[in-house]
């Protein structure tokens, strides 16, 4: 080959590159911007998208459509619009394609995503609904055979001036001092296996090292004076059997 032939063709070469930096280098003028109108409609419902996007993404930009879903915005014919909405497949229409149906108004069909969700078992509780329309108290743990006919707690001083009758049934009749009794014992129950999760004999035997009757004697005397709290826990346990030692210790008296 000839040093003319690389001539020529280094000369296409650049020529050729020329033309394809020339078509791919736009230029975007102001004049050259148009007022897109249109408006977004749910392609099976034939109903209006509201709220959705419109971006042009040359421009880094864009608007939102009203809750008709129309829309305005200023574009150059070459852009491409993209549509976007929640629930709905993106959509991207050339705007050449939008103001070339003639219609001042054109309507864009987006479709949406349509998702198979799997089957859902739902269980539950919850209160019955009060058709009546009565408001509903709050409900009482205190069992109807154990509450009192009249008061909820103790009465005060000055119930005895208003409401005598009342005041001392409460404090004199049988059956209402049964019923406080049998509720102190459930509390005092409950209380104890609350207790007794840091507070034992094994525990107690532990800290003191008794054994037999004399184990037996201690753990009757830290029943009786513990005064522990029912959310008491093992570091006060320990402190209290060790302070009740001491006293039980002190007070038993010594055979000669």
């Amino acid at each position: 080959m000839s040093l003319k032939f690389f001539k020529i063709a280094a000369i296409s070469l650049i020529f050729s590159f020329g033309i394809q930096i020339k078509a791919h280098c736009q230029l975007y003028f102001a004049e050259d911007m148009i007022n897109v109108k249109g408006q977004l409609i749910n392609a099976i419902t034939k109903e209006g998208v509201g709220y959705a996007q419109i971006l042009n993404m040359r421009v880094r930009g864009g608007t939102m459509a009203d809750a008709l879903g129309n829309f305005s915005i200023q574009a150059d014919p070459s852009d491409t619009l993209t549509f976007k909405s929640l629930s709905y497949k993106d959509k991207r229409v050339p705007v050449r394609e939008i103001i070339g149906t003639g219609n001042d108004i054109t309507k864009i069909m987006l479709s949406p995503v349509r998702v198979l969700l799997g089957e859902v078992e739902v269980q539950g509780t919850g209160p019955k609904v009060n058709m009546a329309g009565i408001p509903v108290g709050k409900s009482v743990a205190v069992p109807v055979e154990l509450r009192s006919d009249y008061f909820a707690s103790k009465p005060s001083a000055l119930t005895a001036i208003f409401r005598p009758f009342s005041y001392l049934s409460y404090h004199l009749s049988k059956s209402e001092k049964e019923k406080r009794a049998t509720l102190a014992a459930i509390r005092s129950e409950r209380d104890w296996q609350i207790l007794s999760l840091v507070y034992s004999k094994e525990v107690i035997q532990r800290i003191s090292g008794l054994t037999g009757t004399a184990l037996e004697d201690f753990q009757l005397y830290c029943n009786a004076f513990n005064g522990l709290p029912v959310n008491a826990n093992s570091y006060d346990v320990e402190k209290r059997i060790r302070e009740l030692m001491t006293e039980y210790v002190a007070k038993k008296p010594t055979g000669k």
